[in-house]
């Protein structure tokens, strides 16, 4: 052996040594997507410390919080806050991968209303229909008020959860909100307008048939493919009488940020390497490190968690896990 290659051999060999004891230590590795900036992350709440979203535990401190609509409520030490909830979480991520500082932390939930159907589709999994959406309820699910025993037909639940590509709300979070629905209880439910009839002045969201002759428009005139935002206090049969509509575009909020992190179901495919999780689009490249399973195994329908760069409105994955 030449002391020439003798030399490389052990300089590669304290390379890869250094390297082992970087990530023994906790440093960034290739799969902890560390890179740090400002940002934006989308997911359930999974835990308090401050707040858990996607591996991440945000500072809320300076943070404020906005739930349906209503900016800082409460007083509790979660301000509101509670696992399961799907939540957007802007602010700034560490270089560490593992923590960040919240500046604001957005929840609007899926649905609120009664309950007309309930079947188990598999061991541990119900199909729920609620305001004529599909929910599933599995063992992810967290429940405050109810249990998976005792949810019942005409139940008024609150539904916060990942739609897949059908449209069905995949629930992380399911509330019982009163026994029974009865006229003057605000309900409401979020989705795309579908088959608007603008002589009748009704479109569906999924099942549900919404009749807005009488509400307050907040989207100008509405239109086909719309994600809206739709509450009444009035449900006639499998009809909601609206009492107001409004746009709400369901997107992560901004079209570039350093940082982005998002779970759901993919929904779309352009490409073996385009593809949309729930509204977002993403983009793989040679570079994105795949997680439980490998580029080929993105499917319609798959859970997954996207961690990458918006720019321009797509979110190039540097990392993607199967849920």
């Amino acid at each position: 052996m030449t002391r020439a290659l003798l030399r490389n051999l052990v300089l590669m060999a304290w390379t890869l040594l250094a390297v082992a004891a970087c990530n023994a230590s906790g440093g960034p590795s290739a799969s902890s997507g560390g890179t740090g900036g400002t940002g934006v992350s989308y997911g359930p709440v999974t835990g308090f410390g401050s707040v858990f979203v996607n591996g991440v535990e945000f500072d809320t401190t300076n943070s404020t919080v906005t739930l349906n609509g209503i900016l800082d409520p409460g007083t509790d030490p979660h301000r509101g806050l509670m696992v399961g909830m799907v939540v957007k979480v802007d602010g700034t991520f560490d270089s560490n991968g593992t923590t960040g500082t919240a500046t604001g932390i957005t929840y609007k939930d899926n649905l609120r209303g009664p309950v007309s159907s309930i079947t188990s589709i598999g061991t541990g999994i119900l199909k729920v229909v609620a305001l004529g959406q599909n929910v599933i309820i599995d063992g992810q699910t967290v429940f405050v008020g109810t249990t998976f025993a005792t949810l019942a037909l005409s139940n008024v639940i609150e539904v916060s959860g990942l739609p897949d590509n059908n449209g069905d709300i995949h629930a992380t979070f399911v509330e019982l909100k009163a026994n029974s629905f009865v006229p003057g209880m605000e309900i409401g439910v979020k989705g795309a307008i579908q088959n608007l009839d603008p002589i009748l002045k009704t479109f569906q969201i999924n099942a549900l048939t919404v009749d807005y002759s009488l509400a307050n428009l907040q989207t100008g005139v509405p239109a086909n493919g719309q994600f809206v935002e739709v509450k009444g206090t009035n449900l006639a049969g499998v009809v909601l009488i609206a009492d107001s509509v409004a746009l709400d575009d369901n997107s992560l909020g901004v079209t570039d940020a350093s940082v982005a992190q998002m779970q759901g179901f993919v929904t779309a495919i352009t490409s073996p390497s385009q593809f949309t999780v729930g509204i977002q689009q993403v983009q793989t490249t040679a570079s994105t490190i795949f997680e439980g399973g490998t580029a080929g195994d993105v499917a319609l329908g798959k859970k997954m968690e996207v961690d990458g760069a918006l720019a321009g409105g797509v979110l190039t994955a540097t990392k993607i896990a199967f849920r």
